[in-house]
């Protein structure tokens, strides 16, 4: 873990009258960037600071219970800030067409937890703790004091935001990145006026009727691969619009099959277009981020993922190759 009094430091020292103020995380927004942007422009609210959440296109819609007098801007030409807060990435390749705010802005500001991907951002003041949970724990335990302070009811919007990150990133605290410093953390949050079940319930359980057909569909999909470790399975684009969905409204379709017995790995593809998938990793052990990496993506170690082009056939012998390698790797590995 490491220390966050610089990034208290530089922070509050850029935060001042006047300035304008964008805060962006990367496409396909969920709960760790976009909530910790909401977190952030609370508490900058608090300080009598107006700012911007720039947006790409997306359904945001899963957010509702967080967003209330939040202030979003979709990108355009000639957008430009003096302070951009850059959170949840440090990659180019997952900030879209809003790349031109970081070339144009007077300083930037990165806050991340993710290992270094391909096309790292060039920033004024980058804070990388791939050891922490979430983006927005780090937020926390840099401005505890501050939000603290706050006033009841900003006190307890920001921490909601906060906690919100927490229990995305750690599947409700199922996932195995969940430790004594995940608690410690919550603790304190729940100290500050955060109710979980309340935010689980929002978060975890406000699906439509057609978003559960959906996810019965794709699980039905699951095939098991060597001896059953390998966990595949996928969603096509006939399938979203049956359920009218759309790619932004789906939920995490790994976390329905996460801990299943004797699975190992499990790997999803979603047709996010013709020759298009987006793909998700997961493995208690595996280091699937290695695996996400050599498609030009990336994430956590245990879990990753990535923009695959190519045909379904094509791309699942691929990936199903890749995944026996690093299986049989890692048994010999074991073993010896």
């Amino acid at each position: 873990m490491i220390d966050t009094q610089p990034l208290r430091d530089r922070l509050l020292s850029l935060i001042r009258p006047g300035a304008s103020i964008g805060i962006m995380s990367h496409i396909e927004p969920d709960g760790d960037g976009f909530c910790a942007s909401l977190a952030m422009q609370s508490y900058l609210s608090s300080r009598s600071l107006a700012s911007d959440i720039i947006v790409d296109e997306g359904n945001l819609e899963r957010f509702g219970f967080l967003m209330q007098d939040c202030r979003l801007r979709k990108m355009e030409p000639g957008l430009r800030y003096d302070l951009l807060i850059i959170l949840d990435c440090n990659s180019y390749d997952r900030i879209g067409d809003r790349e031109e705010l970081v070339k144009t802005a007077d300083y930037t500001l990165l806050i991340d937890h993710h290992v270094p991907e391909n096309g790292i951002i060039t920033t004024d003041y980058s804070f990388v703790d791939t050891s922490a949970v979430s983006v927005g724990a780090i937020i926390f335990r840099a401005l505890q004091q501050e939000i603290e302070s706050l006033p009841e009811s900003r006190r307890k919007h920001v921490c909601d935001c906060l906690y919100t990150t927490i229990i995305n990133d750690t599947n409700n605290f199922t996932n195995a990145n969940t430790d004594a410093e995940v608690f410690r953390i919550s603790a304190g949050l729940c100290a500050c006026g955060v109710q979980p079940a309340q935010i689980y319930k929002s978060f975890f359980l406000n699906h439509q009727p057609l978003e559960m057909r959906y996810v019965g569909e794709v699980l039905s999909t699951i095939e098991l691969h060597r001896n059953g470790q390998i966990l595949f399975m996928y969603s096509t684009l006939e399938m979203q619009v049956r359920n009218d969905l759309t790619a932004d409204s789906i939920m995490n379709l790994t976390r329905w099959v996460q801990g299943v017995k004797d699975v190992s790995v499990i790997a999803y593809l979603r047709e996010e277009a013709p020759q298009l998938y987006k793909l998700s990793l997961r493995s208690p052990y595996l280091d699937v981020n290695s695996i996400a990496a050599s498609y030009g993506g990336g994430g956590h170690r245990s879990a990753s993922g990535a923009n695959v082009h190519g045909s379904m056939p094509q791309i699942k012998k691929e990936l199903l190759h890749k995944l026996t390698q690093a299986l049989d790797a890692y048994d010999t590995h074991a073993a010896g």
